[in-house]
């Protein structure tokens, strides 16, 4: 079974499991294939898939009892049932409180990155149900708490659409090379980029494909890119998996992103960093933190000062910067002379416009 199939029958498993504890009777084949229908989990299915699922579950640890039942035409089939309470671990129905429901509501800004995703499906269903067991006098007193809490700056609409966010997770899951027609910030015009992506990272707000370059038509056993680079949802402007397979690299996106502050993954080795942090930068240092991998090694009153083992300089130098006077590098060396030279460039701005507006004050008596 591909990872596409396994997907899909996960999926349904836990539909069945949902379908078969809010039941209140034994469910036929039947009616287990219309309930995943409705649902929209499947368009059509034989009944051998359906039963393939229901061993899966039994497989898996719940206790399920088979049964007799009469259809409206008279003719007797099996049907299914999940006892609770039984199975390798004590099981019992599901159940969301009112509480929880309306605490969902109130954080759902929260979520905001993921709609659209695979995912925002379910987080939605799961909001609907407060209208099946809040009255709108109760909502509406529910969302007047929402004014004590605030998600700054609010993400506006998602401008992808659920039939492109299927391709993109089918291509990840199926590990398939995916064209995207993608309108980078600095790009006049789309562009067509053919990518083997490997998941969806959620970051500040905003989801990127996380992938790499495929390699050019022709070249079918090459690696690719070595570069991981992440693009982002809003610019998509289509996506479409194609027929072409890739083998997955050994190190997850998750493991290359844990020595980094933003989005950012160099092919470069990271190198080792020494700074110091003034006291009135410090706190902010410890809180933020400034690095994930930071360790104070030494403080005083003056300040901090952090070693971070590994670090990429186009990351390094912007968050440097902005710390302005607040902030000494001591190692790397290089690094210490390449922001004098920023340093000097800037100054060197404001010299020349006060020499000039000096000069030009001068001429005018």
């Amino acid at each position: 079974m591909d990872s596409i199939s396994r997907h899909e029958q996960l999926l349904r498993v836990f539909h069945l499991v949902d379908m078969l504890f809010g039941a209140r009777r034994p469910l036929s084949i039947a009616e287990l294939k219309q309930g995943l229908r409705d649902r929209g989990v499947i368009d059509e299915m034989s009944d051998k898939s359906i039963r393939r699922d229901v061993d899966f579950l039994a497989k898996f640890g719940y206790a399920l009892r088979r049964s007799k039942q009469r259809t409206p035409r008279g003719t007797t089939v099996q049907a299914w049932s999940i006892v609770p309470g039984r199975g390798k671990g004590e099981l019992s129905s599901p159940a969301v409180s009112l509480p929880e429901l309306l605490s969902l509501v109130v954080a759902r800004e929260f979520l905001a990155p993921l709609a659209g995703t695979f995912y925002w499906r379910g987080i939605a269903q799961l909001l609907a149900k407060v209208e099946g067991v809040a009255t709108p006098q109760l909502l509406d007193y529910a969302a007047g708490h929402k004014e004590g809490l605030v998600v700054h700056p609010r993400r506006p609409a998602a401008k992808y659409g659920p039939r492109m966010l299927t391709a993109i997770n089918r291509a990840i899951l199926g590990s398939l090379e995916l064209a995207l027609r993608y309108q980078g910030l600095a790009d006049e015009s789309p562009k067509r980029v053919v990518i083997r992506p490997e998941a969806l990272v959620v970051y500040d707000g905003s989801v990127y494909i996380a992938g790499h370059r495929a390699p050019a038509k022709g070249h079918r056993g090459g690696t690719g890119d070595d570069a991981i680079r992440f693009y982002k949802l809003d610019r998509v402007l289509d996506a479409r998996p194609s027929t072409r397979t890739f083998e997955r690299r050994g190190v997850s996106v998750e493991t290359l992103l844990a020595d980094s502050i933003t989005l950012f993954r160099s092919p470069d080795e990271p190198r080792s960093y020494r700074i110091r942090i003034d006291a009135a930068r410090a706190r902010w240092a410890r809180e933020k933190p400034f690095h994930p991998t930071q360790r104070i090694v030494d403080q005083d009153a003056d300040g901090i000062v952090l070693a971070i083992d590994r670090a990429w300089d186009d990351e390094m130098l912007p968050q440097l910067l902005a710390l302005g006077e607040h902030v000494e590098v001591f190692e790397p060396d290089d690094v210490r002379d390449r922001l004098l030279e920023t340093a000097r460039r800037i100054a060197a701005k404001y010299v020349c416009r006060h020499v000039r507006e000096f000069e030009e004050s001068f001429a005018a008596r």
